[in-house]
Formats: structure tokens, C-alpha cells, sequence
């Protein structure tokens, strides 16, 4: 079959695969979804999480403060190591951290065709299970017009932004060829948190009468400079001078105890950093700490009808590969497995140094499925298997003192391997106006590192599992207008590399179990609609946070035996006039942890192990409201302002606790921020189209954060409690402007 220039404006070729992850209109789960035209309009050049920060119940953050470089989402709490997020159908987390890494496809909202968020359990799909929400990610949509569209864009911390995209369109015989390239660039709202950002992406596709196939290439690399320190709270209050910020660092062991009589230059500096620049203070002073990381996605998707039924196959490779840079003051030779250093009759023990700790992996994957739609029964069947392995290495580039260490001297390495096993069915049916959902996913899980740990020590960990995750659930039509539903999923998740590694409990790790179970609401007129989701997610032996971080800055957790999410999601939506629409969404949630147990070491009691008990406390980063409401005028296409919008934007955020004692020492403030959007797009008499938007961020100047860590101790009993609470602060009143051509 043939296809012409002329045959259609816009072509949808969402797989099979993506398909799968995907919930349909008709299925019991609470869902939202975003178009090409709703994610062009909050691009500013941020990574994803801030495409998203206007959906129900989404928190982010950013390490930088303004929403480029490492930034971060969570969903009813959830953090993203625990949201199950694809891309196409290829699963985006990271095997071992679980984590994913937005900032290592930088300019990703620029391909997208579609995304979709399910809070909760949601659908069976690829990859580790929804703890909080799933992110769908699509794009193999494809403009069937050909074109050229050259977006450029600058705005405040030095960021500026060039992205140039392309595509054939559908060509003779079903070919079509698309691509994308991209740079973004930052100096950042802290101090020294520059961003270096590039990434390609090419999609070469063939389509027949019965069928399509795709190859999809994503290719990225990031250089950031470290933020992930952050700023001691103390150094935000505008009543504490230099002098009681020296006090304060004489006494902490993050900023090594600093006075200036006894400490080295480098301490000090440190100091006298955080005394001049206060909130965007960066805790790391050596010009060279970058994460430097690329990572490359290879997809190749096939589709094919065959009589009745649909055949969806994606075979996928994700490579990746890259360190970070680390200056370390007064390193003993013995933890890099070197000799002292003899020097005459002294004998030196320590050195500084410079070190680069790697990460190189691979992962590769298939995912297979066959589906059936019919007025009685629909029917989707799917396998999926992947295998990872992670190398984790360090090297030390730089010595004060080489003590006989070979260039690029490797003193730890090991290996994480991990096996991903799965199978799914889905059965749906009509019975008058109520639709059935059943769905069954059974999956196994095969995980191993061994080696030398970046501490020094050895490990030999070996995980397996196998999990069975049923979902059932009703939804009813009883109108165009009116829509409900009932759903109860069960979810399983294997703890992270990080968790073994790292988590402080006595007792072995343990899955985590989550029951959720949800019923909603939706009604709409011609020009209103209202929605309302109420939850209740149920988890047993959730890893949750403890406050602290490891030395990556990769949240530590224990198992915590009984917790829940319980909560309202409301949103509403109001063309109030053809110039008008009122847009809103709001969450009120009950986040708790039924008996958490915190450890408490005292270092200068009679016992050093303190162990104390809370009971029904709120979950860490967990706020109890958030909520966001929009007001956008925009000209009607038959106005003489056609193409001229202008929306404003708030969104609030309820206090946090930054971990489960409910202790207002460890809390962050809630927050409400107050954004603009001013975007105007034309036709020119040569049929380009131009667009320009103007983005202002925090325009009421908040001062807030949206997350950070915590760790107490004593000192000689309880009244002797010291809290070291680290904040992440985020940019106050800034701006953006985006101009968009079309060819």
C-alpha cells in the first residue's frame, strides 16, 4: 500500500507495546494524559518532572534550583525510584537504583507525541511494579506533514537552549524518517551547578496495510556540576550572622568541624561559602566535581495484524556509561589499597586525592504481545524479558602523594547483574453499561553484585524473587457524560542495589507488598467537567526513608512492617467563556507509618545504640495537601488575537517531614508558587509559523524547598539532641523566553 504527502494531517502510530502500558478510556484505574499541544506549552527548557508539576498530586524538585540538571518527581509522595516509568514500552528505571534519571536524555518533552500518568498500581506493564503512579512516555507519533522546527530559548541563570527537529513526513511506500537534536546549557540557581546537556534522537519507520515497524534511537550526555549537598537550614535564617554560623560549623561533622585556627583552607573556604552565598551555597568546592554520564536507547518496534489479532514485538538496548569526579582531603592509603608512603624515617599515611567512581551498563530486552478485541471479550496477552549488567569501578586520577599508585590506579570494582522476568494477561468485557477489567502478571527477579564495594568492603549479594500482581476492577458508562470506577491491584517491588548496600536494619531486606484500592468519578457538560479519585494504598514492608542520604546522595531506607496512602484526588475544569477556562486539581491524603523505629546513637552516653519507638507518623515527603489552579485567557481561532494565550498558575505544597518522626525539627515549610505563561503564535504569509512564549517562574518570589535530608544524634542522653536538616532551596522570581519556527 501507498501513502501519500496528502493522505492524512496527523498520523497516530502508538505500538502495540506502548499500547500495553497504557490504560484506555474505559479501564478502572485514575489516569491523565497529556498532549503534544499540553506539553509544548509548560516547555521551558526543564526536564520532565517540571513538564508535570501541574498534574494531581505531583511534587518536584531540582537539585540546580530551576528545574534543568538533576531534577526529581513524586507522585502521592512516591518518589520516581518507586514510579514505574517507559518509554515507548521499554522501562526508563534503572535496573539497580530503580531510579530514573531524567537528565540523562535531556530535551526529552521535544519527541513526545503523548504521555500518560496512572497514580497508584495502574496497569500491568514492563519493568519493576508502580509503587505510586506509572509514567508512559510516547514518541512514535509522527507529524504525516513534512517539516522543520527550530526552537530557541534563553532565560535567567545563563540558560539558554537550542533544539532543531525534523521529519519527512509520510513519504511513497510507507517510509518516513524523523530526528531531533538538542543543547541546553546553565549555570544554575546555586552556585557552580552548571548543566552541559546534549542529546540526538532519530526514528526511521515503515508502514504497510496490515502493519508498521520502527527503528527509535535516543542518544544523550550530560555533564552537571554536583548539587546534591545541599544548604544547611541554619545558613536560611536571616537571623543567624557569620559569627553563629562559625559556632554552628565548629560543631558539625558535614562541614568538618571548621574554625579557623585548626582547620585546612579548603574547610574554610567551604565555610566562607556558605556564610557569602547562603541559599545557593554549594557544599562542593573542587572546580571539577561533575557527573559526567552518557546514555544511548536503542528500540526497534514491529507491529502486524493477522486476521483478528494484533502482534506488537519491541527488542531494545540501553547502554550506558559514565563517572563522577571527586576531590577527597586526607585519604588514608590503606582504603585505596596502597601502601604508606616512606619518606626518610617518616612515614606518611594520608593523602589528598582526586577519584572518578564509574558506572557502565548495559541493558538489553524484548517484550512480546498479542491482543483480540471483540463485543464479547478483549483479550491481551504479553511476555517481556530483559538482562542488566552494571560494572561499578573507581580510579584514582590525582595524588599529593602517589605512594606507588599506577595512573588511573582502580581500587574497587563489582558487578551487578539482574535477570526480569515477565508474563501478563488482560481480560476486559462489556455486560450493558458496566465494563469488566481482570488482568494477572506474574514476574521473577534474578539480582547479584559481587565485588568490592566503593566502601572498601566486599559483597556478595544474590536476591531471588517471584511475584504474582492480580488487578480487577468495574467501570461504569451510564452516559457520554457521567463515568465510574472500582479497582483493587496488588503490586510487588524488589528492594534497590542501594537498599542491600546501604540500608542500616539489623534484619534482611524484605520485598515490599502493595494492596490499592480505588474508586472514582467523572462527570462533564459541554463546557465544564469535575473528577474526583478516592485511594487507599495499603503497603507492607515499604522501604520508606529514614532522612539520611549515602554517599551519592541516594535516599536510605529500611522496611517499615504496616503504612498507607489514604487520600482524595479532585480536579475540575471550566470554559468559562470562549476567551475563559478555569482549570484546578487538588489532593488531601493521610500518609502514615503504623510503628517506625529510629535508631539514635549517642556519642557521648552509656550506650551508644539508642532505639526509639513512633507510632503513627507521617510518612517522609509525604505532604498532606497539594494542590494547583489555572487560569488561562486565550483568544478563539476566529478572533482577530487568534494564536495569543496567557495562563496563570499557582500551585501549593503542604509541610513535609523529612523522615517518619513527625518532628517539626526535621520539616519543611509548605510553600505555594505563583507562574505565567504568555505565548503567541502566528502563520506568516510565507506559511511558516512562529511562536514565542514567555515563562515566569515564582512570581511572588517564594523562598521554599521542596525536599532535602536529615540525621540527629546525641550528645549524653536525650536533652543533648543535635539535628543537622539540609534543604535543596529552589530559584525565587525568575524568567524564560522560547521562540518556535516552523517550516
Amino acid at each position: 500500500m501507498a501513502f501519500s504527502q496528502l493522505d492524512v494531517d496527523t498520523l497516530s502510530v502508538a505500538t502495540a507495546t506502548v499500547s500495553a502500558v497504557q490504560a484506555g478510556e474505559e479501564d478502572p484505574f485514575a489516569v491523565t494524559d497529556l498532549s503534544v499541544d499540553d506539553i509544548q506549552k509548560q516547555d521551558a527548557s526543564q526536564d520532565v518532572p517540571f513538564l508535570l508539576r501541574l498534574t494531581p498530586s505531583a511534587v518536584v524538585t531540582s537539585d540546580a534550583g530551576h528545574g534543568v540538571g538533576y531534577t526529581a518527581l513524586r507522585i502521592r509522595g512516591v518518589d520516581q525510584s518507586r514510579i514505574n516509568v517507559t518509554i515507548n514500552g521499554v522501562p526508563l528505571n534503572d535496573a539497580e537504583s530503580q531510579s530514573v534519571y531524567w537528565v540523562d536524555l535531556p530535551d526529552l518533552g521535544s519527541s513526545m507525541t503523548g504521555l500518560q500518568i496512572q497514580r497508584g498500581v495502574g496497569t500491568s506493564t514492563n519493568g519493576p511494579a508502580a509503587f505510586g503512579a506509572t509514567v508512559s512516555v510516547n514518541t512514535l507519533g509522527a507529524l504525516a506533514k513534512p517539516g522543520v522546527r527550530a526552537v530557541l530559548g534563553s532565560g535567567a541563570f545563563g540558560t539558554n537552549r537550542r533544539t532543531v527537529s525534523w521529519n519527512t513526513g509520510m513519504l511513497q511506500d510507507g517510509w518516513s524518517l524523523e530526528g531531533r537534536a538538542s543543547r541546553i546549557t546553565s549555570d544554575g540557581y546555586v552556585d557552580r551547578a552548571t548543566s552541559d546537556l546534549s542529546s540526538l534522537y532519530g526514528r526511521l519507520a515503515k508502514r504497510w496495510e496490515t502493519g508498521r515497524a520502527s527503528l527509535t534511537t535516543t542518544l544523550g550526555h550530560e555533564r552537571t556540576f554536583q548539587a546534591w549537598g545541599g544548604v544547611p537550614v541554619i545558613a536560611l535564617s536571616d537571623t543567624v550572622d557569620a559569627a553563629d554560623l562559625h559556632a554552628w560549623a565548629a560543631n558539625s561533622y558535614e562541614y568538618n568541624y571548621v574554625d579557623s585556627s585548626s582547620s585546612s583552607a579548603y574547610d574554610v573556604a567551604r565555610l566562607e561559602d556558605l556564610i557569602a552565598n547562603r541559599r545557593t551555597h554549594n557544599y562542593y568546592q573542587y572546580e571539577n566535581e561533575v557527573d559526567d554520564y552518557r546514555q544511548d536507547h536503542y528500540q526497534l518496534h514491529l507491529d502486524q495484524q493477522v486476521g483478528n489479532w494484533d502482534l506488537g514485538a519491541v527488542a531494545y538496548a540501553t547502554n550506558g556509561a559514565g563517572f563522577y569526579e571527586q576531590f577527597r582531603q586526607d585519604e588514608d592509603f590503606a582504603d585505596y589499597q596502597l601502601m604508606p608512603f616512606i619518606l626518610g624515617t617518616d612515614t606518611v599515611n594520608s593523602t589528598n586525592l582526586v577519584r572518578r567512581r564509574w558506572l557502565d551498563n548495559t541493558l538489553l530486552g524484548t517484550a512480546w504481545t498479542v491482543g483480540h478485541r471483540s463485543e464479547a471479550l478483549s483479550q491481551l496477552y504479553g511476555i517481556a524479558a530483559s538482562s542488566y549488567v552494571g560494572d561499578h569501578f573507581g580510579r584514582v586520577i590525582w595524588m599529593d602523594v602517589a605512594s606507588g599508585a599506577s595512573p588511573d590506579h582502580e581500587y574497587y570494582r563489582s558487578v551487578g547483574q539482574k535477570l526480569d522476568l515477565s508474563g501478563f494477561a488482560k481480560w476486559s468485557g462489556d455486560l450493558e453499561d458496566v465494563r469488566w477489567h481482570a488482568e494477572a502478571q506474574i514476574r521473577h527477579v534474578n539480582y547479584e553484585t559481587t565485588g568490592r564495594d566503593n566502601d572498601y568492603s566486599q559483597i556478595n549479594i544474590q536476591d531471588t524473587l517471584t511475584f504474582f500482581n492480580p488487578k480487577a476492577g468495574l467501570t461504569w458508562t451510564p452516559s457520554d457524560e457521567a463515568q465510574a470506577f472500582l479497582s483493587l491491584a496488588v503490586a510487588h517491588r524488589e528492594p534497590a542495589r542501594s537498599d542491600y548496600l546501604d540500608s542500616p536494619q539489623d534484619s534482611p531486606l524484605r520485598p515490599e507488598r502493595l494492596v490499592d484500592l480505588e474508586a472514582g468519578a467523572s462527570l462533564g457538560g459541554s463546557n465544564w467537567a469535575l473528577a474526583a479519585t478516592v485511594y487507599n494504598m495499603q503497603y507492607r514492608d515499604q522501604l520508606v526513608a529514614t532522612g539520611a542520604l549515602n554517599d551519592v546522595g541516594n535516599v536510605v531506607r529500611v522496611n517499615v512492617k504496616n503504612s498507607y496512602r489514604r487520600g482524595i484526588e479532585l480536579e475540575a475544569g471550566w470554559q468559562a467563556s470562549p476567551w475563559v477556562r478555569v482549570d484546578a486539581n487538588a489532593t488531601l491524603s493521610d500518609n502514615r507509618v503504623a510503628q517506625f523505629e529510629e535508631t539514635m546513637y549517642d556519642y557521648a552516653g552509656p550506650s551508644y545504640v539508642n532505639l526509639i519507638q513512633h507510632s503513627k507518623t507521617d510518612l517522609a515527603l509525604s505532604p498532606n495537601a497539594v494542590a494547583m489552579g489555572m487560569l488561562t485567557l486565550e483568544a478563539p481561532k476566529e478572533s482577530p488575537f487568534a494564536g495569543l494565550s496567557f495562563s496563570l498558575i499557582a500551585k501549593h505544597v503542604g509541610r513535609q517531614f523529612l523522615d517518619n518522626t513527625s518532628n517539626e525539627n526535621r520539616m519543611l515549610d509548605a510553600f505555594t508558587t505563583v507562574d505565567a505563561v504568555l505565548r503567541t503564535e502566528a502563520v506568516m504569509p510565507t506559511g511558516q509559523t512562529l511562536s514565542v512564549s514567555f515563562f515566569g517562574n515564582n512570581l511572588l518570589d517564594a523562598m521554599y524547598s521542596a525536599t532535602g535530608w536529615t540525621y540527629s544524634y546525641w550528645l549524653g542522653g536525650a536533652e543533648s539532641e543535635i539535628t543537622e536538616t539540609y534543604v535543596y532551596p529552589q530559584a525565587g522570581r525568575h524568567g524564560f523566553i522560547t521562540l518556535a519556527v516552523g517550516f
